[in-house]
């Protein structure tokens, strides 16, 4: 019994490592994307499910119950907070802190989740073609990359986007269940709706994120193909020769994005032709996913921008020693929280900044490596083919806005730094220079004497 157990190990081993690698290998672009797509159907962030046509091929596809999911997922966040309103104006923060600021901005931060929440559902059905759109230039752009020898490995960005997706997941779930925590220690029981509410607010927003991460990936990849095709050709006209690869270095390769094979057959004009057709089909899906996301992104950083100033105002405020606080909660309850929001929404905002700044970096690199080719150019067909290259790069540049007003990239940093500092000052001003039972928590109201009232009161009864 043991010789055959021992046989059996051996044989059980590779096979069970086949299937672990078949569950994060992708043959094709809808495959490499399906967890995302799932994720997104199951939340009713999407109306597109990855399905199998006749032939055994992935492809996008809606129904009726697509959309009758989204409007479900809209409807009881509606009717969950319409109830967190009849409730007194319930929320999660505010079993930590009551004032007059901290009750405006509960008020700020319900409002602009009700709304960044809403438009995020509404943008999964009304644009729902541009994400269409997009996968289709980025399947063109796939076809054209083959014509000029590069290998698409769609395995790496389905890793990645489970990488990303369980990262989010993982920052929900820890952050949720530990501020239910903190108000269990306090014998404090939020109602059901708040709880729906609370959650699926967070879980919406990272959602979108990993969405939007996902597909600023897809084209980040696809500028990184192309720079390779562009360097392989100024490598073939530096050593003269069609630049070769070994066994090893094609093993090597295979942990990478691609693999490039220059073909010989092909004229350096026609690559670069290629190259020209392949940068504007990735500046056409970078836009057609900047018009899809650009309104989400808008109220992700704007609700972001606003949790952060209130929580940051919470904790300096409490630090600092500039309220007197009489609640359930200990001082360090109380920080880790508010500190654990404001953390929350700053990795949100980091997530779509460096995804977006990293795609428009590795577009502006393409300048470069066609100005070296071109002083490289032997050829006069060569080098209008290439000026052609660069005149079109001056003319097709990507960048992601939200909303139009302003450009997401790393410049936003300084301009979230700045609003912040401001808004911090004026609060702190506004809490120190108010009567101090406007910064307290807990205000224990007395009936009005002589000795309470202002002093021009007490002058006029006097009188």
């Amino acid at each position: 019994m043991d010789v055959e157990n021992q046989n059996s190990l051996p044989l059980a081993r590779p096979a069970y490592r086949n299937r672990w690698r078949n569950l994060f290998s992708a043959k094709g672009l809808y495959e490499s994307l399906q967890p995302l797509f799932l994720l997104l159907y199951w939340h009713g962030l999407m109306v597109y499910s990855i399905k199998a046509n006749a032939d055994g091929k992935k492809e996008l596809r809606h129904s009726l119950w697509s959309h009758l999911n989204v409007f479900f997922h809209l409807t009881l966040y509606i009717v969950c907070y319409i109830m967190t309103l009849m409730n007194n104006f319930e929320s999660v923060a505010g079993y930590f802190f009551q004032s007059k600021i901290s009750r405006f901005g509960d008020f700020m931060q319900i409002l602009s989740g009700f709304i960044g929440v809403t438009v995020i559902y509404i943008t999964a059905i009304i644009p729902k073609h541009y994400v269409q759109n997009c996968l289709q230039f980025i399947q063109e752009i796939d076809q054209c990359l083959l014509r000029v020898g590069v290998r698409i490995m769609y395995s790496k960005i389905l890793r990645y986007s489970c990488i990303f997706i369980v990262a989010m997941i993982l920052i929900d779930i820890l952050y949720t269940a530990a501020s239910f925590q903190i108000l269990k220690s306090a014998n404090e029981e939020p109602s059901l709706y708040l709880h729906i509410t609370f959650i699926l607010q967070h879980t919406v927003v990272l959602t979108a994120i990993a969405m939007f991460s996902c597909f600023t990936k897809l084209i980040e990849a696809r500028f990184t193909m192309l720079h390779k095709v562009l360097q392989n050709l100024y490598h073939q006209w530096e050593t003269r020769n069609i630049k070769t690869l070994s066994r090893k270095q094609r093993s090597l390769q295979c942990f990478d994005s691609f693999s490039t094979q220059t073909i010989a057959s092909k004229s350096p004009c026609e690559i670069v032709q290629e190259s020209m057709e392949i940068h504007q089909l990735i500046c056409e899906a970078a836009s057609m996913a900047n018009k899809y996301f650009t309104c989400q992104l808008l109220t992700i950083i704007s609700t972001a921008f606003l949790i952060i100033v209130f929580d940051a105002y919470y904790v300096l405020e409490t630090l600092l020693g500039k309220s007197r606080r009489e609640s359930k909660f200990k001082t360090i309850e109380f920080v880790t929280f508010f500190s654990c929001q404001m953390i929350l929404y700053v990795i949100a905002i980091i997530s779509v900044v460096e995804g977006s700044n990293r795609t428009i970096k590795k577009s502006e690199k393409t300048g470069s490596i066609v100005h070296a080719l071109l002083n490289r150019a032997k050829t006069l067909d060569v080098k209008e083919k290439l000026q052609q290259f660069s005149m079109q790069l001056m003319h097709l540049k990507i960048n992601f806005t939200a909303g139009g007003l302003f450009n997401i990239d790393r410049s936003l940093y300084f301009t979230i730094s700045g609003a912040l500092t401001t808004y911090l000052t004026i609060l702190l001003q506004f809490t120190a220079n108010s009567p101090s039972g406007l910064s307290q928590d807990c205000v224990v109201k007395q009936p009005m004497t002589s000795l309470s009232l202002p002093p021009v009161l007490i002058n006029s009864t006097s009188i």
